[in-house]
């Protein structure tokens, strides 16, 4: 196939996530796969479009060579276009930038309590242009999926695990409603906390 890049933004190639997915193993991350929110959105659309195959697999049948290719183009497709999601409709489709998942992500993260200040990779000094603080944010899109990593600081006496779901909620729920990606992961590490 023409046209589609071989690699993700992070510089994996995108055969052998399509391969890890085909073989069953979308759940068996290396390292660099644990924390990168490229690789984790290019998986987890991969599996969703690799999910009619599976089925027909599960039941033992020989799947058509028809469907089988229909299922690689279709989990080959999404990564013509890396840094952006792609949401179909019957009237056609939109294209949602990773950028804007990471600023919907890190102004949804800011709300919610508990959340101190982001590090690294800050905007300015750590404050947005309404002196808002502003968290650390990474975005990895393909096709209708997106998975996102967001790096902060807590407030002290926060039960961190109890924040984490706080924020996986607040942000999941956030960028599905704004944009009708699928946030198939969002990752929350919490790198510091502020008396």
């Amino acid at each position: 196939m023409t046209g589609i890049p071989t690699t993700l933004p992070c510089g994996r190639p995108t055969a052998p996530l399509v391969e890890q997915v085909a073989e069953g193993r979308a759940d068996q991350l290396d390292a660099h796969q644990r924390d990168c929110p490229h690789c984790r959105a290019a998986l987890g659309e991969y599996v969703r479009l690799w999910a009619p195959v599976a089925a027909v697999a599960a039941d033992r049948p020989q799947a058509p060579p028809s469907l089988m290719a229909a299922a690689l183009r279709a989990v080959r497709g999404p990564g013509d276009e890396s840094e952006y999601g792609r949401i179909e409709s019957p009237q056609g489709h939109t294209r949602v930038a990773a950028r804007v998942v990471v600023a919907l992500a890190r102004h949804l993260a800011a709300q919610v309590p508990g959340v101190e200040v982001a590090l690294g990779g800050l905007v300015a000094d750590g404050h947005g242009a309404g002196g808002e603080v502003v968290p650390d944010v990474e975005a990895g899109v393909a096709g209708g999926s997106t998975a996102v990593r967001i790096t902060l600081a807590a407030a002290y006496g926060q039960d961190l695990q109890a924040l984490g779901d706080r924020i996986r909620l607040v942000v999941a729920s956030g960028i599905r409603e704004a944009t009708g990606l699928e946030p198939v992961d969002v990752m929350v590490h919490v790198d510091d906390v502020f008396l």
